[in-house]
């Protein structure tokens, strides 16, 4: 029987090892990266589609932090949802989030013609690259960036449900995200914060292309007058 593609390459769990906690070696890389990215059992086990319980992963995820000096922090609660008209509430943040929709969806964007991956570990592969060129471009120190992966996470799976629009700007063509429940006009992120000017900036190139014009026109009419 074939494997639904939705669970194509998942994390299959090793019985009774102690050294691999996966089947495939290439897991146990994809899993030291992503622990450092969050730290959330269920968002885990959702984009690595295991069979390893909640429990043995948490173990896991402690001893392999503690004995790379790092100190566990999982976070607390169900975590941020698409569903809140909270959720990528300022402009900044959303502007971070026209960034991640471009890096994930490709030049296609996020309709039927967009770049996807079935298999769950280069999906993965694929998400921890996106998030890891988000936090470099846009915060090349060490600083802390104001979108986390989980958010990340999560602001894909409310476009997909259709919960998040994307609207395309007229003015800079930037592709940004807009809750569905707010009833406002949707307003460019990337405009806003780079003010941009893009509508200020076409109404002086019309005003300069009209006055070129007209001081054509009176060249030509007083040459037809000489």
């Amino acid at each position: 029987m074939s494997m639904p593609r939705a669970l194509a390459g998942r994390a299959r769990g090793t019985i009774r090892n102690r050294v691999f906690l996966f089947e495939d070696p290439t897991w146990e890389d994809r899993f030291d990266c992503l622990i450092r990215l969050t730290q959330r059992t269920s968002l885990i086990q959702e984009l690595t589609g295991t069979d390893i319980r909640a429990t043995r992963l948490k173990e896991q995820i402690d001893r392999r932090l503690l004995e790379s000096g790092e100190k566990p922090d999982r976070p607390r609660g169900l975590g941020r949802s698409f569903q809140s008209e909270g959720f990528l509430a300022t402009k900044f943040e959303r502007f971070d989030a026209s960034y991640l929709i471009a890096l994930h969806f490709g030049p296609r964007g996020h309709g039927e013609f967009s770049e996807s991956e079935d298999n769950l570990g280069r999906a993965l592969d694929k998400r921890m690259e996106a998030y890891g060129r988000y936090k470099a471009e846009l915060y090349p120190g060490a600083g802390e960036a104001r979108l986390s992966f989980e958010t990340y996470c999560v602001l894909v799976k409310g476009i997909r449900a259709k919960t998040i629009e994307v609207h395309t700007c007229k003015d800079c063509g930037s592709r940004h995200p807009w809750h569905s429940k707010q009833l406002a006009l949707p307003v460019c992120p990337v405009c806003a914060v780079l003010d941009l000017r893009m509508k200020e900036a076409r109404r002086a190139m019309d005003l300069r292309i009209q006055r070129k014009r007209a001081a054509r026109h009176e060249v030509g009419a007083c040459r037809l007058e000489a």
